[in-house]
């Protein structure tokens, strides 16, 4: 009886433990306008093919800062990995003038904020890879200047 109680007892330990464990987060069916294009992204386009984006906003600072890293990755990830970046601005002008002026070479789109939310997202820039399935497997929130190295560092391990 008292071996009936203890598995009893762990049972339920271990089912509460698990309902704490927040689920991964996906893609999902992301459908966003890119600018300067007449065109729809549709995440499930790139079914099969890691994704990686970057969540920002033209007025933010650190994500103009962060840019440069983005652009890097394109260069080396860019034909095995899909790879975009999300802006909460409504406006497709002001994402362009932005894009440009930084000199970001990925594809941007706009009006992500309904996305960003669904994913988490509480600041900028944020950035998510996702793996071939779409599963987020790491993210990053802020800038440092190290990040070019370790966005490198994580897609290297995904396109493997």
């Amino acid at each position: 009886m008292k071996k009936l109680f203890a598995l009893v007892v762990v049972s339920l330990g271990l089912t509460a433990c698990l309902k704490s464990i927040p689920p991964v987060p996906t893609l999902g069916e992301v459908q966003l306008p890119v600018v300067g294009e007449e065109t729809i992204w549709t995440s499930t386009d790139y079914k099969g093919k890691p994704v990686f984006v970057v969540f920002m906003g033209s007025w933010c600072p650190y994500c103009k800062m962060t840019m440069p890293a983005i652009t890097a990755v394109a260069e080396e990830f860019g034909d095995r990995v899909e790879i975009v970046g999300i802006f909460m601005d409504n406006d497709a002008e002001e994402v362009k003038a932005v894009a440009k002026e930084h000199g970001l070479t990925v594809k941007a789109l706009y009006d992500g904020s309904d996305v960003a939310q669904s994913l988490g997202v509480n600041g900028l820039p944020h950035a998510i890879v996702f793996d071939k399935k779409h599963r987020a497997i790491k993210t990053w929130e802020g800038f440092k200047p190290t990040l070019a190295d370790e966005y490198k560092e994580a897609l290297a391990k995904v396109v493997k």
